[in-house]
């Protein structure tokens, strides 16, 4: 497992959170679509009609955006860095502080990397670096 300084992770941030938003977008646009599938499948049970399975254009942006979401996590993993949320863009940077692993934690819509937690607590520790 790969630690970073915190000036590695702040250093690694603005290519991170580009790679952030790419994910963030395809996956509420991943989610979208499956709601969208559901709702078309439940449409056709209730009134009795075939399902109508996803088809030319539909197909190939569900495919994309399952690409893009590949894609942002084996670089996030590359990296070294946890992904926790795509939703939120909510990322850990494994860290040492005082001879013991922490997580530097940061959330997108952040304009810093600011906090860090100890691995037990998760998110609900976080207290500033």
């Amino acid at each position: 497992m790969r630690l970073f300084s915190v000036e590695e992770a702040r250093a690694l941030l603005p290519q991170v959170r580009l790679v952030l938003e790419r994910l963030r977008e395809a996956f509420v646009a991943l989610r979208a679509d499956r709601a969208m599938e559901a709702a078309q499948r439940r449409a056709s049970m209730a009134d009795g009609h075939p399902v109508a399975l996803p088809t030319g254009t539909a197909e190939e942006e569900r495919k994309r955006h399952e690409e893009t979401l590949r894609e942002c996590m084996e670089l996030l993993d590359g990296w070294g860095i946890q992904l926790k949320d795509p939703e939120r863009g909510l990322i850990d940077f494994p860290h040492e502080r005082d001879g013991v692993v922490v997580l530097l934690c940061y959330e997108l819509d952040e304009t810093e990397l600011a906090y860090w937690h100890p691995v037990e607590t998760g998110y609900a520790g976080r207290q500033p670096i």
